[in-house]
């Protein structure tokens, strides 16, 4: 089984709670409760737009919550449907940012990322200690921790997207609904034996980068992608199949491509 998972990270918020300094959390607690509170039931509201004319809606879940950051899981059956997911996100980001941040110097920026659970990543069941009783599922593994490293390249107002959940889109047959950017290479600790991981953005077609002036004048990767046209299919796909490549012709390691449904 291919999980999605979904991280929402907010951002300037580390910069936002010190201006309180002294004060407790009165001055944003309010906000963040509202953050973690609306903007899931923001985010089934729009995945239900988005599948208004299909037979069923896709059930998409808050995992964990983690200081300034809400972390959604959900498994698609079809790349369509996993694209759209995506979609729909990154509209969620936009709606929210335009109805609760305009005033406040804080911004939304986005992770995908896929995790298989037939081998090396593992669900675990950890028993609930309140009364109530029952389990939380977590899940644990290299492809989880994958998502976690990535998420350092994203940046406001857009998604950065794994390997694989990019090999997904471009053979989804509403591909069109996304335009993908590639931003370069990163190593990443304990990815790819080393080698440097591309950097892979989304947003939605019609859809350009909003960054800000300020934004733009201290970070060459927003500088760089507010210049940028999306990247040809020819390009992303002979970024993958060089990844597949390195993998098996180096380290002898197999990469099957990846399948949903």
């Amino acid at each position: 089984m291919l999980r999605l998972f979904l991280s929402v990270d907010m951002v300037g918020s580390t910069e936002f709670k010190a201006r309180f300094t002294g004060q407790g959390s009165e001055g944003w607690l309010d906000i963040f409760q509202g953050f973690f509170t609306s903007f899931p039931l923001m985010v089934a509201g729009q995945i239900g737009f988005e599948f208004l004319d299909d037979d069923q809606t896709p059930s998409i879940d808050v995992w964990k919550v983690m200081g300034d950051e809400v972390v959604f899981v959900a498994t698609p059956s079809s790349p369509e449907e996993l694209t759209s997911i995506l979609i729909a996100l990154l509209r969620t980001m936009t709606l929210y940012e335009e109805r609760h941040f305009q005033q406040l110097p804080l911004r939304l920026k986005g992770t995908a990322w896929l995790a298989g659970f037939d081998g090396q990543n593992i669900e675990i069941e950890i028993p609930e200690l309140s009364s109530s009783g029952g389990a939380h599922l977590d899940f644990i593994g290299p492809d989880i921790d994958l998502g976690f490293r990535i998420g350092k390249f994203a940046r406001p107002g857009s998604m950065v997207i794994s390997l694989d959940v990019l090999e997904v889109v471009l053979g989804a047959r509403n591909a069109a609904k996304a335009a993908i950017y590639l931003m370069g290479k990163e190593p990443l600790k304990g990815v790819m034996f080393g080698r440097p991981y591309p950097i892979i953005w989304m947003l939605a077609a019609e859809s350009g980068f909003a960054f800000l002036p300020w934004e733009i004048e201290q970070d060459p990767m927003m500088a760089a992608a507010s210049k940028a046209a999306p990247a040809p299919v020819a390009d992303l796909r002979r970024t993958i199949d060089d990844m597949r490549h390195y993998l098996k012709k180096m380290h002898g390691r197999d990469r099957p491509a990846v399948r949903l449904g």
